[in-house]
């Protein structure tokens, strides 16, 4: 593949082939929306979490240590931005969260040069260049003006002088209108396009990841919608095997592109699957949220009575004070109101839909439940990356 001549192109499977089948399969659960049994104020909560793993997950790709069990007590102690690996797991949220932002502002936004060189410049910010012995660039937000090598890769990334071609034939790519049914394959070549041409000094590989969360939101697999997306774990569930797809992907065949396709459709029809089952409170109630609110009784984080009450909230998942009076039967009113204001500062229960309302919903993002809920989401196989 000659830079100098960067034509990028969309190879078709077989009809009968697997990758067709994805395909297939990825557009009907696109057309889902949050119409499930889970109430929404229980559902993004889980999403909160997700986020926060998946930018866990792409750090730890690059060489980031922090474990789970760190990053949730810097989580619960809004302490996220004390130490580099800390503030490189909060850009990418960040950047998750621009993305979202921008998307639901405008869903025709382009993905341009402009957009990609924003989406580095909030990963990298704060962050300590390569030379300094840290994940930043010392230039945020500017393409390299210097040749770079992929560390294990065999291919030679674009020159400086051969870059701005190359980029542009990648945007070009990117925001080309063409059937809607290689949309999917579009946005698993633009990935590996991205790490092809490394456009940035360093942070290319997050960045590279983003982009494929940007694509997919763009095309329909929306959050504010109800999807939860987790496109770092189809990367981060098996290292090994995403490195291996996209270097074999470097020859630009067809066979070794059409491979990389299977490799990441695959992935996320995985992801997308198990995560649909969080819609179903029939699932989620009795194999995620009442087994969290029992470990966290068992780490004394929580006290059985609080245990018992948060249980009878969960199964009804959006309550008001009517449930509590029926708990502490007895109590007067202002009594009532000072157990819903602890409950409130203890972070055990939130409001819903704002800080205003008096209905609540169990709070398992909270400081005393978030850690149970990762270990419980964990053991039922949702996590993409391990404790060490």
């Amino acid at each position: 593949m000659d830079p100098l001549n960067h034509i990028i192109r969309i190879p078709a499977p077989a009809f009968d082939s697997d990758l067709t089948l994805r395909i297939v399969e990825l557009e009907r659960l696109k057309s889902r929306v949050l119409g499930g049994s889970t109430h929404p104020g229980v559902f993004f909560q889980i999403k909160f979490v997700f986020h926060l793993l998946e930018s866990l997950g792409s750090a730890r790709i690059e060489g980031n240590r922090t474990t789970i069990d760190e990053l949730v007590q810097a989580t619960v102690a809004g302490m996220r931005d004390t130490t580099e690996q800390l503030r490189e797991i909060s850009n990418i949220e960040d950047a998750m969260s621009w993305i979202e932002r921008v998307f639901t502002e405008n869903p025709s936004t382009p993905i341009n040069d402009s957009f990609l060189k924003e989406l580095h410049r909030i990963t990298v910010k704060n962050l300590r260049p390569p030379t300094e012995g840290g994940e930043g660039d010392v230039k945020p937000g500017a393409f390299r003006s210097n040749s770079v090598r992929i560390a294990g890769a065999k291919h030679r990334p674009p020159t400086p002088f051969e870059l701005p071609k190359a980029i542009e034939s990648l945007i070009r790519f990117i925001n080309e209108a063409t059937d809607p049914r290689f949309d999917l394959l579009r946005i698993a070549i633009a990935h590996h396009q991205f790490e092809f041409i490394h456009p940035f000094r360093n942070g290319n590989g997050r960045v590279g990841r983003l982009l494929t969360y940007a694509m997919l939101v763009r095309s329909g697999f929306r959050v504010d919608r109800g999807r939860i997306l987790n496109p770092t774990a189809v990367f981060c569930r098996d290292l090994k095997a995403y490195l291996e797809a996209l270097a074999r992907a470097d020859s630009g065949s067809d066979e070794d592109i059409l491979h990389w396709c299977q490799f990441v459709l695959t992935g996320l029809h995985r992801e997308i699957t198990l995560i649909d089952r969080l819609l179903d409170d029939g699932y989620l109630i009795p194999k995620i949220l009442l087994p969290t609110i029992a470990e966290s009784v068992s780490r004394r984080s929580i006290s059985k009575e609080e245990g018992d009450l948060l249980m009878i909230i969960s199964k009804e998942q959006i309550v008001d004070a009517q449930t509590f009076r029926s708990y502490f039967p007895g109590r007067s009113p202002s009594s009532i109101s000072q157990i819903i204001s602890k409950y409130k500062r203890r972070e055990l229960i939130a409001p819903y839909p704002n800080a205003n309302s008096r209905q609540y919903c169990v709070n398992f993002a909270g400081k005393d439940l978030l850690h149970s809920l990762i270990q419980i989401l964990d053991k039922a196989g949702f996590l993409p990356v391990g404790k060490a």
